[in-house]
């Protein structure tokens, strides 16, 4: 565990436009970075350093990049787009201590001893959520607030969305615009008494250096029955991988291949499971198999 951070000059996190502005001045006087945390708003911290030339070090206690919520394909693919931009990126590593001087951030000193000199620290390795109000209000809490599809807690009335919100017998909280979004319209859905808006399809995406990732579903990472086929895009350095739980595709990540996105989300939004087989073949015909 890091030695608190807290009121070090240096030390940025990202949360809100505030904290962004921060960064994007401190980028200015600046030569050397260091991100903890090897996620989506690490690596978009670390692709925004190397494009105006700082010398970026990442840091990340798993066994690879995006461990929590990408396929080891996907993963594979933006370290290597990373180390294409001369970051140096430390897997398997956890900061042990901060180091500073005059209340100023000056370097982190890895578990095996190893120290890295720095004048500008992001931390990005994820935030809890903030459920102590809807506790001290007796509302059923694990990881996030507990609610039903509707957004309802356990307390008549009391409804909760987004980052914040669990779904009783999800598997994890979604962190996303297009969560925030559906999840207020269930619950407006519910005090207004109308139709609960359709089932949708979680989206995401991240931009990093000149790529943009867009995917659909919630890759399964933690599944023993998980399996994933690589699709060849038509661009050169495209790709898309497909993720499957017990032989259902559940999600579809997609780099320099919006085609393969835009059908992706199609199968996934009609209940389509094209073989694996087929995806890893570059003359199966996704349109044909979705238009029947």
């Amino acid at each position: 565990q890091l030695q608190p951070a807290a009121g070090l000059g240096g030390v940025h996190v990202l949360r809100n436009p505030d904290d962004a502005a921060a960064l994007r001045d401190a980028m200015q006087t600046t030569t050397t970075a260091v991100v903890i945390g090897g996620g989506y708003i690490g690596l978009e911290a670390a692709a925004s350093f190397a494009k105006v030339g700082l010398d970026v070090q990442v840091i990340e206690a798993a066994n690879r990049l995006l461990a929590r919520v990408a396929s080891p394909d996907m993963s594979a693919f933006f370290m290597a787009l990373h180390q294409h931009h001369g970051v140096r990126i430390h897997i398997g590593a956890a900061g042990t201590d901060i180091h500073h001087h005059d209340g100023h951030f000056n370097g982190v000193t890895l578990a095996d001893g190893q120290h890295i000199a720095a004048e500008l620290l992001v931390v990005g390795i994820g935030v809890a959520p903030d459920s102590a109000l809807a506790e001290a209000a007796g509302a059923a809490t694990r990881n996030g607030i507990l609610v039903d599809r509707h957004m309802r807690t356990t307390i008549d009335d009391i409804y909760a969305i987004g980052d914040v919100a669990l779904i009783d017998g999800a598997a994890l909280r979604i962190e996303s615009v297009h969560n925030a979004q559906d999840t207020a319209a269930r619950a407006a859905a519910d005090m207004t008494k109308t139709p609960l808006p359709e089932n949708t399809i979680p989206w995401f995406w991240s931009e990093q250096y000149d790529v943009r990732l867009q995917s659909a579903g919630i890759v399964p990472v933690t599944s023993a029955a998980v399996q994933y086929a690589v699709r060849p895009g038509k661009r050169e350095g495209g790709l898309s991988v497909w993720s499957y739980d017990q032989g259902q595709l559940v999600a579809v990540e997609a780099v320099r291949d919006p085609a393969a996105y835009m059908l992706g989300k199609k199968c996934l939004e009609n209940n389509m499971s094209p073989a694996p087989s087929q995806i890893i073949d570059p003359a199966f015909d996704l349109k044909q198999f979705i238009n029947g």
